[in-house]
């Protein structure tokens, strides 16, 4: 309910809990009813990533990339459509599901893989949902990521060993020629 100043402190997102995972390029997006019900469970494609560290959040940069096309009138100008849109998680688990998402591949029987640090070229379709205090709910689905770069943490005696993963999110005919789809689900009344 908003105050006197047209704020209202209940729609603050405050962020508690959530999940990311991803399913390999062509994986069925969830629709917008789908993805707007309470009920809705992601499909066995999907892996996520389990356990993100403390300051791992989801971490989204979106905004214009490239110079505005200038008009010879002065001060006529429009975007150049060129854009930056990247997710930046940072897992705290180390296991097969995360290993796939870095380096592309699926270790052998011993446990075995090969790194090329150049990246796979892989393209992923990657959900995110976040939780609120409030009780809303904002999910995200992205059909078109790429891993754009992985950072390991320090080791040091004690403490997880995380991942923060970048990724670049490119735009999909299935979002409307857009980058991703999003959901604010407001908490069920009463």
């Amino acid at each position: 309910m908003a105050d006197a100043q047209g704020n209202d402190i209940t729609t603050a997102f405050v962020p508690i809990t959530g999940a990311v995972a991803y399913a390999p390029s062509g994986t069925t997006i969830p629709t917008p009813t789908e993805g707007a019900s309470l009920e809705f469970t992601l499909p066995v494609a999907y892996k996520k990533l389990g356990l993100l560290a403390k300051d791992g959040g989801p971490e989204w940069t979106t905004e214009a990339d490239g110079d505005p096309i200038d008009f010879w009138q002065d001060g006529y100008t429009i975007p150049s459509g060129m854009a930056k849109c990247e997710l930046k998680v940072k897992v705290a688990q180390y296991d097969e599901v995360v290993r796939r998402l870095v380096t592309g591949k699926t270790p052998d029987a011993n446990g075995y893989i090969t790194v090329d640090a150049g990246g796979s070229g892989e393209v992923w379709v990657i959900w995110v949902e976040e939780a609120a205090k409030n009780g809303r709910i904002r999910r995200r689905i992205c059909p078109n990521a790429t891993v754009l770069s992985i950072k390991q943490d320090k080791s040091e005696r004690g403490t997880p060993n995380g991942y923060e993963v970048t990724l670049k999110i490119d735009r999909h005919a299935s979002v409307g020629g857009e980058h991703f789809g999003e959901w604010l689900i407001a908490p069920p009344a009463g």
